[in-house]
């Protein structure tokens, strides 16, 4: 049978000893109220802006591409947490001659309508882009 020694003893009184200092700093010191603010935050709803556009026929790539870099300058401002501008690459061809998309999340609806609808960057992108588009459909909604 083994004994165990003094060293094996005292080692093994440590390694409790630091285990169970471990949950107890744990338990008292770490602040509860940032852990339940990141989860709420986590599980926050997101008011998703979803711009369809169908543009004219005569809009060229490079006009295309002016547009397009124009949208991601969209992120800019102040509350939008998300954006994308992309094209349609639906298969099933159920997009009524909208080609292009442009969405955007933000935390709230203030966001969207107190900064980003009267912002100056989101003013100059509309008169920018209206000109080349035959229909644009926006929908918004909370996720």
């Amino acid at each position: 049978m083994l004994k165990a020694g003094i060293t094996d003893r005292l080692s093994f009184i440590i390694v409790g000893f630091f285990y169970f200092s471990t949950i107890i700093i744990g338990y008292y010191f770490i602040n509860k109220e940032v852990v339940n603010i990141q989860i709420k935050d986590n599980k926050q709803k997101m008011l998703v802006h979803l711009v369809l556009i169908k543009y004219k026929q005569e809009t060229s790539n490079e006009d295309l591409q002016k547009i397009t870099d124009y949208a991601y300058s969209l992120q800019a401002i102040p509350g939008v947490k998300d954006l994308n501008y992309g094209i349609n690459v639906s298969p099933e061809g159920l997009g009524k001659g909208y080609s292009h998309s442009l969405t955007m999340k933000f935390s709230k609806a203030a966001d969207r309508d107190s900064i980003y609808l009267p912002h100056p960057i989101h003013q100059k992108f509309v008169e920018l882009f209206v000109p080349f588009t035959e229909s644009v459909l926006v929908y918004d909604f909370w996720e």
